[in-house]
């Protein structure tokens, strides 16, 4: 099954003898490194994390049951030779850090190692052992497997570093794709197939590679803690300042120290840098603008690579137009073949519990005049205290009770309130439609596992306010009516004017789309916008704060 016949053709690749054809040559040329391999496999199967040599960690079982299921047969190595590809693809491993992965963990080292074994034994006519070609052939393998998996769907596994956010990940099987690779002799050509493609990602790549060339170049300088630095300061402070605005902005430098006066043009280049961070354009070096400008670039590099990483959580197709909403930005836009149709703030989940999930999916159904059905853990934790003080706390917010048992409506006058308790509340709480309702006029449905929706508010005086992870989960709209417009166009039998004449009606209605457009829910705190700028927000999750090792190509030799 595994076998295939072909004819060889073998070159000098500088000083290794490197065979260039199909994988899986005869079973007889392979017999050795086959059985070198075999041993390798039999005493790795049982290790949860393999150890292809005594100082190397890999990363995946995955690796052993491929060479279960190809009978040890060897990838990379025939007949005693190094394939020819075998230079392509370290090559790629050694530009990872350009994805914004770390070479290292590829096995760049140990497979720099092997071959230069191999490379001696040649040089001495000698055959290098099949343990040697073994280890080769094992070690490229895994790197390959680990190395598609993190440029496919990220180098974090969330569920382990995010135990307490949900987040839509799209599954991949590794092993098959590995498997089809080999058979078709593809193993090169399929990386570049699986490398993300999509604006965003290529856009951040760039802004990637120009602070790695920072700081291969040293970085820049911290600027003491001092009084704000505006109009005509000047001084060693400023200096700092402008050699730092210069790194990063459209900035150019005065060419002498005499020069160290904050004049307009800087002004205007610390202007631009405060709307690029979240932070309000003054103009004025603040004590928030300070710790925005002192991050290292060795930080901004980890956060850059932890905003690809996450970008592969997304399909490989966003579609040609799809709403994204990126929750530490606070916004939402409708993306149109790479232009903005529509573009809104939005209030997202708060933290621990009230974390907004990563979602991936489509938006099928408008729901007009909602029902808010309360979830039992804000029924508990917050309402059942504020109907506890006050007995027509439910009757002034139009929320009826309902039996968990029965599902029939319970009267809450007959409730004795006093006795009921948050791990006996046998009871399920539901506000009507109407001008007190927390979903507000409409509500956005589509499929997610954990039960979230995009809706209007009755509280719109918070899309205000700068920072607003305020919500419970679900993500707030500012502008819902122009959303619902922009979604019922592919409804011939609906307009604008048809759906404000149903929301005033004040009657609940269910309008389900002709046509679903997806929905995309990101957590990106570095992206590249419209305009090529490249903009940083706060980590409201925390979510940047997992071990990420920062890799600089001046480190390649290290």
């Amino acid at each position: 099954m595994w076998l295939m016949k072909r004819k060889n053709f073998i070159l000098s690749f500088g000083c290794f003898i490197l065979v260039s054809h199909g994988v899986f040559a005869d079973n007889l040329l392979n017999q050795a490194e086959s059985q070198a391999i075999a041993n390798k496999i039999s005493q790795l199967n049982n290790a949860t994390r393999m150890m292809c040599t005594p100082q190397l960690r890999c990363s995946l079982s995955l690796t052993t049951q491929f060479y279960s299921m190809s009978n040890s047969q060897p990838v990379w190595v025939e007949n005693s030779k190094v394939r020819s590809d075998v230079e392509d693809f370290l090559e790629i491993l050694r530009n990872s850090y350009q994805e914004g992965l770390n070479p290292f963990d590829y096995h760049v080292k140990e497979i720099k190692d092997l071959l230069q074994q191999i490379k001696l034994a040649q040089q001495n006519g000698q055959v290098a052992p099949a343990s040697v070609l073994a280890n080769l052939d094992v070690t490229l393998s895994d790197a390959y497997l680990l190395y598609s998996k993190h440029l496919e769907v990220g180098r974090v596994d969330p569920s382990s570093a995010y135990p307490d956010w949900q987040v839509s990940r799209r599954q991949i099987s590794l092993l098959d794709q590995y498997i089809v690779a080999v058979k078709q002799n593809d193993l090169i050509s399929n990386l570049n197939k699986i490398k993300p493609n999509f604006v965003q990602y290529t856009a951040l790549k760039k802004k990637l590679a120009s602070y790695q060339k920072i700081a291969e170049a040293g970085g820049w300088e911290s600027i003491p803690i001092g009084k704000d630095l505006k109009l005509s300061s000047s001084g060693s402070r400023v200096r700092l300042l402008q050699q730092r605005i210069a790194f990063t902005q459209d900035y150019s430098l005065p060419s002498d120290d005499e020069s160290a006066i904050f004049d307009a043009d800087l002004k205007a280049s610390v202007s631009k840098f405060q709307a690029e961070n979240g932070i309000k354009a003054t103009g004025v070096v603040d004590k928030t603008t300070l710790q925005s400008l002192n991050i290292s670039v060795e930080a901004r590099i980890k956060q850059i690579q932890l905003n690809l990483d996450r970008l592969r959580w997304l399909p490989p197709e966003l579609g040609s137009k799809y709403v994204w909403v990126n929750i530490p930005s606070y916004s939402l836009a409708i993306k149109n073949k790479g232009s903005n149709d529509l573009v809104m703030p939005v209030i997202v989940g708060g933290g621990g519990e009230n974390k907004t999930c990563i979602v991936n999916s489509r938006i099928t159904t408008l729901e007009l005049n909602p029902y808010w059905g309360i979830p039992n853990r804000i029924a508990t934790k917050e309402y059942l205290a504020k109907i506890q003080k006050d007995p027509e706390y439910l009757n002034k917010h139009n929320i009826r009770v309902f039996s968990n048992v029965t599902k029939n409506e319970v009267d809450p006058t007959l409730i004795n309130w006093g006795s009921v308790s948050s791990s006996k509340f046998n009871y399920f709480l539901r506000q009507d439609p109407g001008k007190k309702n927390a979903l507000g006029k409409i509500k956005f449905l589509f499929p997610n596992d954990c039960g979230i929706y995009l809706h209007d508010t009755s509280n719109p005086n918070l899309f205000g306010r700068s920072a607003r992870s305020l919500s419970h989960g679900c993500v707030r709209v500012s502008q819902p009516l122009a959303l619902a417009d922009y979604l019922i166009v592919s409804n011939s039998n609906w307009s604008d004017a048809k759906l404000e004449s149903a929301i005033k009606t004040g009657e609940h209605k269910w309008l389900k789309l002709t046509e679903s457009l997806p929905i995309h829910i990101v957590y990106q705190t570095a992206w590249v916008d419209e305009s090529g700028k490249l903009q940083f927000r706060k980590d409201i999750y925390k979510a940047d704060n997992v071990d990420f090792p920062v890799f600089i190509p001046k480190n390649m030799n290290e």
